[in-house]
């Protein structure tokens, strides 16, 4: 009798485990950890300072929301607004994108006030003087030069101040700051004076002054400054220039360890930030003020400081930040004639989120270094 050999039992192999998702590379996460960083320590200082305000606000007996809406129709409520916003972030933004160079490579200019002055003192010079009878584009072009030389020269004295004598930079440019002020107040008032007229103040700029767009009356200076960002961050992440000034903000050592002098680098962010400045003041005589005055700026350089920290250094950033912050002093106007609010409460405003900010990144530091 034959065996029946009976055939082994069929098994089902299992299903194989579904693949674990894509793990993030390190350096992808670092870099959104970074981002993440960049854009939440600024945005939440902003919302801490409102916070902020509203209970100053409320304590001066003003309703928050109220004086809140007030300054948000100030600047949105006409075209008017708008461009009285551009208008006053435009010299800010200009020095402030000049300024992340700077700061990056751990050279801190804090006198931009006075390379503008210098800048807008002898663009007007230039204007007002021989070159006057040139056609309008050549000279506004050459004005913008006149400007950008003169402020790169007065930053170039406090580099020049370091490498020679050891000079800080922090203390040179601003000391020169109040040497420009004396310098714009003798030139409105013996060389640059105009005969006709009795003020301390230069004669009309004329040909050299900044076109306007259409009926609401901005001047191309604005545009200018919308071009300057977009370049200046290709400058500083696509080239080798920007690559040795992120490079010395990170180690100045090994950049001298491959031969790289860091001084010079040094040297010329300060140029490179200084003719911007220049610049700004140029356009604040040309494209506002209409001739050199010794008011011209109400702290343009100085705000620039405040705003390149809010921007974060970053070209872009620094632009988003300027016209916030110009538009919470536009908006601070319309406040001040609906609540006789002070425009010194947004003021506070700015420098409680200067300060925040600065907190917001020594407690980021710390926390990574733990």
């Amino acid at each position: 009798m034959t065996d029946v050999v009976s055939a082994p039992p069929t098994t089902v192999a299992p299903p194989p485990p579904a693949p674990d998702p894509t793990p993030v590379p390190p350096a992808t996460a670092s870099r959104r950890r970074r981002a993440g960083r960049a854009l939440g320590v600024p945005v939440g200082a902003v919302v801490i300072a409102l916070l902020v305000g509203a209970i100053v606000i409320a304590v001066e007996g003003h309703p928050p929301l109220d004086v809140y809406r007030s300054m948000v129709e100030g600047v949105t409520g006409s075209r008017f607004g708008w461009r009285d916003t551009l208008t006053r972030a435009c010299p800010v933004v200009l020095i402030a994108v000049g300024l992340s160079f700077a700061y990056r490579a751990r050279v801190y200019n804090i006198g931009p006030e006075g390379q503008l002055l210098v800048g807008a003192t002898a663009a007007t010079a230039w204007a007002t003087g021989p070159a006057g009878s040139l056609p309008g584009p050549v000279l506004i072009v050459t004005s913008i030069a006149m400007g950008a030389v003169a402020g790169a020269a007065w930053a170039g004295l406090a580099a020049w101040f370091g490498n020679r004598f050891g000079a800080s930079v922090v203390i040179s440019t601003l000391l020169l700051v109040y040497v420009a002020e004396a310098l714009l107040a003798y030139a409105v008032r013996v060389p640059l004076k105009d005969p006709a007229g009795i003020l301390p103040q230069s004669r009309v700029l004329g040909g050299a002054e900044l076109p306007v767009i259409g009926d609401v009356r901005l001047h191309v200076g604005v545009l200018l400054a919308a071009v300057v960002a977009p370049v200046a961050w290709l400058v500083l992440q696509r080239t080798r220039f920007g690559f040795r000034v992120r490079a010395m903000g990170h180690n100045s050592e090994a950049l001298e360890a491959n031969e790289l002098p860091a001084a010079r680098i040094a040297t010329r962010v300060l140029l490179l930030s200084g003719g911007l400045a220049g610049i700004a003041g140029y356009i604040q005589v040309a494209g506002v003020q209409g001739r050199l005055i010794q008011g011209l700026s109400p702290g343009f350089g100085f705000a620039a400081i405040t705003v390149a920290l809010v921007g974060r250094l970053h070209p872009v950033g620094v632009v988003v930040s300027g016209v916030l912050l110009s538009a919470m002093l536009i908006g601070a106007e319309s406040a001040q004639r609906d609540f006789a609010l002070p425009v010194s409460a947004v003021s506070m405003l700015q420098a409680l989120v200067v300060v925040l900010v600065v907190c917001g990144d020594a407690l980021a530091y710390r926390r990574w270094r733990t």
